[in-house]
């Protein structure tokens, strides 16, 4: 079984140069198939059927083509269907995959570039025509993918923070605090203001949240947030905190925690997903 090491974004546009090639893609996925994703593919090059394991940069894929009759009766039995137009280009050595979506996810546009190894997954500079990157959201994995994902950072419910980080004797640690209700452990987020860039609004709440100076160290990631009253969609800064204040605005209404990357998965989803993104993408930082 082959390793996949990939990162995905929103794509705004596609000022990426000329177009290698355009495909139409058609995808089915099998249902109940826990942790294994079982995806079956329609392409000009083929039929084929992949199996994917794992969650963020790197994943693992075994695919092999079927017969057209084999592919049809597995096709019946996928219970969740994509159909996209891929559009490859070439820039700076990377070879990128631009998605624009059909159907009820139509205006739904995502980048995927893929990389021989993580070290080079971290160090990719971000074009400009990518929005904020997807890859520890769930629901932009395929088999998930519904028509209420939004298309980009103008549509549905948006809060801005930040993924607070340090690094100590013990590795790299997340810094994070409780709402307000004391129910459950988040990281420092915040509406909207106007005249405010959602960076200023991240570092403000992260002051104010939290207690915590730093400076921004890679490009915003989106997770999702759930709520009673539906999910959030967190566009989130990576913060390398360079001081954490003894007293800060919200510190009688929140409790602040350092917490290791590895002791993460027990504080919650946003936590759990937000020190999965860090260890990916922190460790050179």
């Amino acid at each position: 079984m082959a390793s996949e090491i990939e990162r995905k974004f929103f794509c705004e546009n596609t000022r990426l140069g000329e177009v290698l090639s355009s495909t139409r893609l058609e995808q089915g996925y099998l249902p109940d198939t826990g942790a294994t994703e079982i995806r079956l593919r329609r392409s000009p090059s083929g039929l084929k059927l992949t199996l994917k394991s794992g969650t963020g940069v790197q994943r693992y894929e075994w695919e092999i083509p079927l017969p057209a009759a084999d592919f049809e009766a597995l096709w019946l039995r996928t219970a969740h269907r994509v159909a996209k137009v891929r559009q490859r280009f070439q820039w700076k050595g990377h070879v990128i995959e631009v998605d624009r979506y059909e159907g009820a996810l139509e205006g739904l546009v995502t980048a995927e570039v893929e990389f021989g190894s993580l070290a080079k997954a971290r160090s990719f500079s971000v074009p400009r025509a990518f929005g904020p990157e997807l890859t520890w959201d769930p629901r932009f994995k395929n088999r998930s993918l519904a028509p209420t994902v939004p298309r980009g950072l103008g549509m549905g419910d948006w809060s801005y923070g930040v993924l607070p980080y340090r690094r100590s004797s013990r590795g790299l640690e997340l810094v994070a605090v409780t709402t307000r209700r004391h129910d459950r452990w988040i990281v420092p987020k915040g509406q909207p203001e106007a005249g405010r860039t959602a960076e200023q609004v991240a570092l403000a709440e992260a002051d104010e949240e939290a207690g915590i100076e730093g400076h921004v160290t890679g490009h915003p990631l989106v997770l999702p947030y759930s709520r009673d009253t539906g999910t959030t969609n967190l566009l989130l800064f990576p913060l390398l905190v360079t001081k954490l204040a003894d007293r800060w605005l919200e510190s009688g209404q929140r409790e602040r925690r350092i917490i290791p990357l590895a002791e993460a998965a027990s504080f919650g989803d946003v936590v759990r997903l937000g020190a999965q993104a860090l260890s990916e993408i922190a460790a050179e930082n």
